[in-house]
């Protein structure tokens, strides 16, 4: 009696040994099972922000996509958070085929905008920026500004977009000479601007006639 009453306790023992290391692994495999449940919803949100980011505004057949440098994409993320502080979040592949076009995403001042009126912190001429991320932020709200004053609001609006671009390259004050000369964008009255300006400052060539074509390479 003494043995058996020793064998049913030592299985009691046992038994009770062991429950807590089941019970232990039980709630490692279900903390598992949440963290990687919330890395994939984590991730489904990011992709469907992404999309959001390409498509937003675009029900038809007018969504672009940027094709860019990884050197320009490696600002993206700083891109969309300007973008969406300047009100221009559907404009984001715009904006990286600008970076593209202006720097390649390489060097200090990537968006190019050192005279632009909305750089504060840097002396207002070529190369006065050299904080890259301030740039981004610069060139951001500048093409913002040029879109305002565009009346673009649309990437469907593909004459509005080409009036801002090429008023990112000239000078705001372009955009408003081409609507009282030609109703807009017009790439005659940009190679006329052009002469116009260069003639003023009595320099042989003033900005990129042709800049609407060269940015508009990287977004199709």
């Amino acid at each position: 009696m003494q043995n058996n009453k020793a064998g049913r306790s030592g299985q009691t023992s046992a038994s009770r040994a062991r429950r807590p290391k089941k019970k232990k692994k039980r709630s490692i495999s279900i903390i598992l099972i949440a963290g990687l449940a919330f890395m994939a919803v984590l991730s489904i949100i990011g992709i469907k922000k992404h999309i959001d980011l390409m498509d937003k505004g675009n029900g038809d057949n007018n969504a672009r996509t940027a094709h860019v440098s990884d050197d320009v994409l490696f600002y993206e993320d700083v891109i969309i958070e300007y973008a969406e502080e300047y009100g221009i979040s559907d404009f984001v592949p715009v904006i990286e085929a600008v970076m593209q076009q202006e720097s390649g995403g390489k060097g200090l001042d990537v968006m190019q905008c050192s005279e632009c009126m909305f750089n504060y912190d840097y002396p207002q001429e070529p190369g006065g920026i050299t904080d890259p991320y301030y740039s981004v932020r610069t060139g951001v709200r500048y093409l913002a500004y040029c879109l305002s004053e565009a009346g673009c609001d649309s990437l469907a609006d593909l004459n509005g977009i080409k009036l801002a671009l090429q008023g990112y390259n000239f000078g705001h004050n372009y955009i408003h000479w081409a609507i009282e000369n030609g109703g807009g964008y017009s790439e005659s009255n940009a190679r006329e601007y052009s002469q116009i300006l260069a003639k003023q400052f009595g320099w042989d060539t003033y900005g990129d006639p042709l800049y609407v074509e060269h940015v508009l390479r990287y977004y199709n």
